[in-house]
């Protein structure tokens, strides 16, 4: 005899509860590798950001400054623009020195509040941007007001037109022939703890011994340990220096063989005699 079996047999069997479901372990793995993947993604996203603004600063910013000062020379029969400091104020440790009124820029980045000393500087008739006078990774601020951010973060080689004495000092293109102007820096960014001593001023090599050397004004390091310069025949770099970049306001000096080779660079980068 053929015995019928139910039919609760001789269906497919759902075995659900077996299949498909996710263990609390996988799932924390899951949730692991996305956060990983995330942190992956928002890192490189910062990257290509943080470089396209050290960019703007290079070859928008800069390239705007010098392109200016040329245009200055070229108005003002072979003249470099003035580059002077007023007065010592009453406590430079805290607002700095500030660039005289006739100067390519005026008053001091520590103190400033508006762009207007910006405006009344010599060379803003020829770039018309306030803006371009501050990196845009630059983050310090005022003196006194931690909400408004500096104005500006270049300065200008001390001995092209500006307050040191001596045969270093330029006071006209033609005169830029030891080293010649590809080798000579105009602009720098400063370090944001730095003196700004109202020029950017490097103490020549000969003033030091062999293994020694101090910064009087510091430049900074805000872009992957380095910052932008630009250069007398108009073109600009960035260098990475081998050491970081703190504030020195007693000029000590130093022997630590790296910030020694940074500082030989720029003094490298000096008109010389």
């Amino acid at each position: 005899m053929r015995i019928l079996k139910p039919m609760s047999l001789l269906l497919p069997q759902d075995d659900s509860s077996h299949r498909g479901a996710f263990t609390l372990a996988e799932l924390l793995t899951t949730m692991v590798i996305i956060a990983i993947l995330v942190s992956l993604l928002s890192a490189a996203l910062n990257h290509t950001k943080t470089r396209a603004l050290q960019v703007t600063c290079l070859s928008n910013n800069l390239k705007q400054l010098q392109f200016a000062w040329f245009m200055y020379i070229d108005d003002n029969d072979n003249r470099l623009p003035l580059n002077q400091t007023d007065p010592e104020p009453v406590d430079h440790r805290i607002f700095g020195w500030k660039n005289s009124t006739n100067s390519w820029v005026v008053g001091s980045p520590k103190e400033d509040l508006t762009t207007e000393n910006i405006k009344k500087g010599t060379l803003f008739p020829y770039v018309k941007a306030p803006e371009l006078y501050r990196c845009p990774l630059d983050r310090s601020t005022v003196a006194g007001h931690d909400a408004v951010l500096r104005t500006r973060s270049y300065a200008m080689n001390a001995y092209l037109n500006g307050d040191q004495a001596g045969p270093r000092v330029k006071t006209r293109f033609s005169e830029l022939v030891n080293p010649t102007p590809e080798k000579v820096f105009v602009f720098i960014e400063e370090h944001e703890k730095s003196l700004w001593a109202g020029t950017f001023f490097v103490v020549p090599r000969e003033n030091f011994s062999l293994t020694g050397g101090s910064w009087i004004s510091t430049p900074a390091d805000r872009h992957d340990q380095g910052c932008n310069l630009s250069f007398a025949d108009g073109h600009t770099e960035y260098w990475r220096w081998y050491w970081p970049k703190t504030a020195n306001l007693d000029n000590k000096l130093t022997s630590n063989s790296k910030e020694l080779l940074d500082l030989r660079r720029l003094q490298a980068a000096l008109p010389r005699p």
